[in-house]
Parts: C-alpha cells; structure tokens; sequence
C-alpha cells in the first residue's frame, strides 16, 4: 500500500462508524507485514502536510506494532520486521527525534 492509500485508510481509523472502523482496522491488518509499511508510518507523522488526527493515529499504530514485534519474545519464532526495515526506521527515528519545528 503506498502513503496516500495509507492516509485514507488511516483516515478511515478515524470514522464513529463501528462498521467502517473493523473494515479499516481489518484493512491495516491486512498490509501491517509487508515490507516497508513501518517505514510509511513514519513517512506519515513525520508529513505535517497530513492531518494531525491521521499522524496520530498513525503513531499509535506503528508504536503498536513496533512492541509486538521488534524483537520476537521466543527465539525460535521469525522476525516479522525485515531488517532492511528495521534499518530505515532507525534512521527515521533519528531524523524525528532530531527535527526541529
């Protein structure tokens, strides 16, 4: 999924239509291990061209999914964030921890 897609579905995480919130958190869950999706999280909150609202929501799901799966609890079990990923959002952090408004 590329960012604009991602914005409009996290737009979508926002709608008080039960409905329309399971469909969109359905469709996240959907995308959430493919390469590089972690890296477009952060391409998002980073935009201050994008809604507040959808950064935040965007925040939440990449802070979410960085705790379940950074580094996997039972060694025997695989990585599920490429290291390539994990590479770039380190890089990306560091670029947000460091930018100045």
């Amino acid at each position: 999924m590329d960012v604009p897609s991602l914005v409009v579905v996290l737009q979508a995480a926002l709608n008080p239509n039960p409905a329309e919130r399971k469909a969109t958190e359905e469709s996240l869950n959907k995308f959430q291990y493919t390469p590089r999706h972690l890296v477009r999280l952060l391409q998002i909150v980073i935009d201050n061209n994008c809604p507040m609202a959808v950064r935040q929501v965007a925040s939440i799901q990449f802070k979410n999914f960085i705790t379940k799966n950074w580094a996997p609890l039972n060694p025997n079990e695989s990585h599920k964030i490429l290291q390539s990923d994990k590479d770039v959002i380190r890089d990306y952090i560091l670029e947000i921890v460091t930018y100045r408004h």
